[in-house]
């Protein structure tokens, strides 16, 4: 009786590493795109799960019996799960917020393409800069770190326990408000030289009336904000490795903040 008992507590224990894992994963950069079929992601967090099940058999559970009660567990792991996978999302969409800015500032708001990420319309350049960040965040291991913040959520907040405390709630606020940090770091030379080449165009018309300038204007602006982008990659790089590190670090205090 012992034996089964141990085996029906074993058994919760997983599932309920299970919810938290997937859905996490389900929303993380990399692993939770839409281009990736659901049963592969589903495989992955049911491997995921076994290789961290072993790996922490200190977590015992104190669970009340009843149904009731294990319904609660479960859609608290879940809120869990999705809350630290949101965090993790924010500095791509940063990115694709530096995409929009800097399409439509160069003329490139109406054309938009399919995401093959989130299936969603986005301008070009968003897409673009989507794609580079990704091969870069996977050059610099972000992928291993995902699984270890997933790890370290089980260290940090076992199951059953973990609460939304004022300062999580404080730095989900502040996490996501750095969406628009990250994308005016990384738009800010295309904005800038935009706003000169507007400036330009403004002394051009205000010169030489008779000339056209909204014909000038439009190709110009293409031209210069390309050229900037192309001249301004490495840049770019080395401030996405500045915001990574940085992003690592905070992902960290969030799962700290979590305890509760």
């Amino acid at each position: 009786m012992e034996l089964l008992n141990y085996t029906i507590d074993e058994l919760e224990r997983w599932f309920l590493m299970m919810f938290r894992v997937s859905s996490m994963l389900m929303v993380m950069p990399v692993f939770g795109y839409n281009s990736i079929p659901v049963t592969a992601r589903v495989a992955v967090a049911f491997f995921v799960t076994s290789v961290l099940f072993p790996l922490h058999p200190e977590m015992q559970l104190t669970l009340a019996p009843g149904v009731l009660e294990f319904f609660g567990v479960i859609l608290r792991e879940v809120f869990i799960g999705l809350s630290i996978g949101l965090v993790t999302v924010f500095i791509f969409t940063g990115v694709q917020f530096a995409g929009h800015v800097m399409g439509h500032s160069m003329g490139f708001g109406m054309i938009n393409a399919i995401d093959p990420f989130s299936e969603e319309h986005m301008p070009v350049l968003g897409q673009l800069l989507t794609m580079f960040t990704l091969v870069l965040f996977l050059m610099m291991n972000g992928h291993h770190f995902l699984l270890q913040a997933v790890d370290e959520s089980f260290v940090r907040i076992p199951i059953g326990t973990g609460a939304l405390s004022d300062e999580a709630i404080w730095g989900f606020a502040r996490l996501s408000g750095d969406i628009f940090n990250v994308g005016i770091k990384v738009a800010a030379p295309v904005l800038i030289t935009i706003l000169v080449s507007e400036f330009a165009l403004g002394m051009m018309a205000r010169t030489v009336p008779q000339m056209n300038v909204w014909i000038i204007g439009f190709p110009l602006k293409i031209m210069a904000g390309l050229l900037t982008l192309s001249i301004a990659l490495p840049m770019v790089v080395y401030v996405f490795g500045k915001i990574f590190r940085g992003w690592e670090g905070d992902v960290i205090d969030f799962l700290r903040a979590m305890v509760g």
